[in-house]
């Protein structure tokens, strides 16, 4: 009878070490998703200490767990695809990583810079014929032209149509005079040359990141703020300011020698009527911003300035 309870025993601690080791290497046991969390939070420290390969590392270790979704399996093979890219200039590994996460998942928030960041990989690996494929897939060409549906397409950048009024903006932007010079087909093949020459650049900066640069996010912001500022101005401010020909007279003669070097009328008119403007329009802005300091409760410490 002591032998029977001896080999129960015995079955029964094998059973129990056979549960112990099958909760212990499950994949679905707790265990393993605390290690992933503890490699990528390693990776990401080891990243912002410049220890690049060594991040590497650490997220390739994530990616030898069997059992993580490919959601997860795609974010880590793009934030190993970004190290190679950005900062350890290897643009092969940096090209697999990003087409193997964009494979993994197509809907992912990173997918458009991973396609983006591919491009310049295969450019700086002289593989041009591949970036333009992939350019290619970026863009809807269709699209373009039904934006421009009954335009002149007066050159092609690869697919991609420049179309002649295109050519027509850039030069209407120029300032009156210059604009006076590019009047013929001599002229706007310069300008086409020209648009042609900063789209090339322009695209080449994008596909590195360039407009992620602070520098220039920074930049864009003030351009942006004076943009809204100007129209702001001219629809609200300047808009209601009217120009009588008698103030205009009368600026002049209050001005005649000190600006105008005694000049007749006639012969300054256009530059009495120009300053006038500049000096009525700056008199409505003032007006306008005082307006709104007292609205806002503006006040200026004067004595901090030194």
């Amino acid at each position: 009878m002591s032998s029977v309870k001896f080999i129960l025993s015995i079955a029964v601690a094998l059973a129990a070490l056979i549960v112990a080791l099958y909760v212990l290497l499950s994949p679905d046991s707790a265990r393993p998703e605390a290690d992933l969390t503890m490699h990528k939070n390693l990776a990401g420290e080891l990243a912002d200490n410049n220890l690049y390969r060594a991040a590497v590392d650490e997220y390739n270790k994530v990616l030898d767990e069997r059992n993580i979704d490919n959601e997860t399996r795609a974010n880590i093979n793009y934030l190993i695809g970004r190290i190679y890219f950005n900062d350890l200039r290897d643009y092969e590994n940096a090209a697999a990583h990003y087409i193997k996460a964009r494979s993994l998942n197509p809907n992912g928030n990173f997918y458009d810079e991973a396609g983006k960041n591919l491009i310049a990989c295969l450019e700086k690996m002289g593989r041009m014929i591949d970036a333009k494929r992939e350019l290619d897939k970026t863009v809807n060409i269709d699209s373009v032209y039904a934006e421009h549906e009954g335009e002149t397409v007066v050159a092609k950048i690869g697919d991609m149509p420049v179309f002649l009024s295109d050519i027509e903006d850039d030069i209407q932007k120029l300032p009156v005079e210059l604009q006076k010079e590019f009047m013929s087909k001599e002229q706007k093949l310069e300008a086409l040359n020209a648009h042609i020459g900063v789209e090339l650049v322009y695209r080449a900066a994008v596909r590195e990141g360039l407009d992620q640069d602070p520098e220039i996010k920074d930049l864009t912001d003030q351009l942006v703020k004076q943009a809204i500022v100007d129209k702001y101005v001219s629809d609200n401010v300047l808009a209601g300011v009217k120009i009588d020909e008698a103030d205009v007279r009368n600026y002049y003669e209050a001005n005649k020698d000190k600006k105008y070097d005694g000049k007749v009328y006639n012969e300054v008119k256009s530059k009495v009527m120009q300053d006038y403007q500049q000096e009525k329009a700056h008199q409505a802005f003032m007006d306008y911003v005082n307006k709104l300091a007292a609205v806002e409760k503006v006040q200026i410490f004067e004595e901090k300035i030194k």
